[in-house]
């Protein structure tokens, strides 16, 4: 399974991340893999059991569906994973982590870059998750519906 973004990826957001220091985001730890990881935890939290509740209507499959992650459509989460890995993993080995009086540029870019992340995937929640649930290598609207989280959902 590939990652949702690459250190070129970074650089496109953060021109100068690759010149502190670290040379790469993914060897000899490959902190894009942890990304996509991260991401795929928050859909499966927030996201997946809407999703379940509002396509499929039969009750004993709610609790036994599981995601799967090879059916998201990757491009769709390259900013969220680029936000991600600066925010979790790069910031955090770069900063001296000051006061809170006196930050380091880098808190101040963990701290912005985190919140890009939250504005992102809620983003991508409004616009609709891309999941291919037939796996049919196309993207029907149906599979790209948005989450609503204040509709009620009644079953038949």
């Amino acid at each position: 399974m590939a990652n949702f973004s690459t250190d070129a990826d970074l650089q496109v957001y953060q021109p100068d991340i690759l010149g502190f220091g670290i040379a790469s985001f993914t060897s000899p730890t490959d902190y894009h893999a942890f990304a996509r990881a991260d991401i795929e935890r928050d859909l499966r939290i927030k996201w997946y059991p809407v999703y379940v509740k509002q396509t499929y209507r039969d009750i004993t499959l709610l609790n036994t569906m599981e995601m799967n992650g090879t059916l998201l459509t990757d491009s769709q989460f390259k900013r969220l994973s680029v936000y991600k890995v600066i925010s979790s993993y790069a910031c955090p080995q770069l900063t001296k982590f000051n006061s809170n009086d006196n930050p380091d540029r880098f808190q101040v870019m963990m701290k912005h870059y985190l919140q890009m992340y939250a504005d992102e995937f809620d983003s991508i929640l409004k616009d609709g998750v891309e999941y291919d649930a037939d796996d049919s290598n196309t993207i029907k609207d149906a599979e790209k519906a948005p989450y609503h989280r204040l509709q009620l959902i009644r079953w038949k």
